[in-house]
C-alpha cells in the first residue's frame, strides 16, 4: 500500500478538479495516480545537489538530438511528457525517470528542455528520479 503525500488535504481534494473537469473527490482510487500523474500534480522532484555537483551530465544527453526520430508521438506521448516535465522541473539537468503512466524513459537535457530517451540508452543510477513521492 502506498501513502499518498500530495493529494491528503480533503479539502482541496473536494474543491479542485481535474483538467477533464472531474472533481478530485469523484475520480476513482485505482485511476487516481494515473490521474496525478497527466495533470502533474503528483510534485516536483527536490534533488540534493550537494551528493552530485561533481557528477557531469551523462554523455548520451549531450550526444542524442533532443527530439529523437523514434520518439513516441500523439496525444498520448504528450499527456506523458507533460507529467515528466512537471515531474523533473526543479531537478538539474540530467536527471531522468521512467514514467508511471507509459514506462517511456524521460530526462533533462543540458538545454533544460524534458525530452523522451530511448530504453537502450544508459543513464547513471545516480541522476534517477522517482515518479512519485510516495512511501513503499
Amino acid at each position: 500500500m502506498t501513502k499518498r503525500t500530495v493529494l491528503s488535504d480533503k479539502d482541496t481534494r473536494a474543491t479542485d478538479v481535474t483538467s477533464a473537469g472531474v472533481p478530485w473527490s469523484e475520480v476513482p482510487e485505482h485511476a487516481l495516480h494515473s490521474v496525478e500523474w497527466v495533470d502533474g500534480r503528483h510534485g516536483s522532484a527536490e534533488q540534493e545537489l550537494s551528493s552530485s555537483v561533481d557528477l557531469p551530465i551523462p554523455a548520451a544527453l549531450h550526444e542524442l538530438p533532443f527530439l529523437h526520430k523514434q520518439r513516441p508521438r500523439a496525444s498520448r506521448a504528450m499527456i506523458d511528457a507533460h507529467g515528466a516535465r512537471s515531474r523533473l522541473a526543479n531537478c538539474w539537468p540530467g536527471a531522468w525517470l521512467v514514467s508511471p503512466l507509459t514506462g517511456w524513459k524521460w530526462a533533462k537535457w543540458p538545454n533544460g528542455e524534458v525530452g523522451w530517451v530511448p530504453k537502450d540508452v544508459a543513464l547513471p543510477d545516480e541522476f534517477r528520479v522517482l515518479a512519485r513521492n510516495d512511501i513503499q
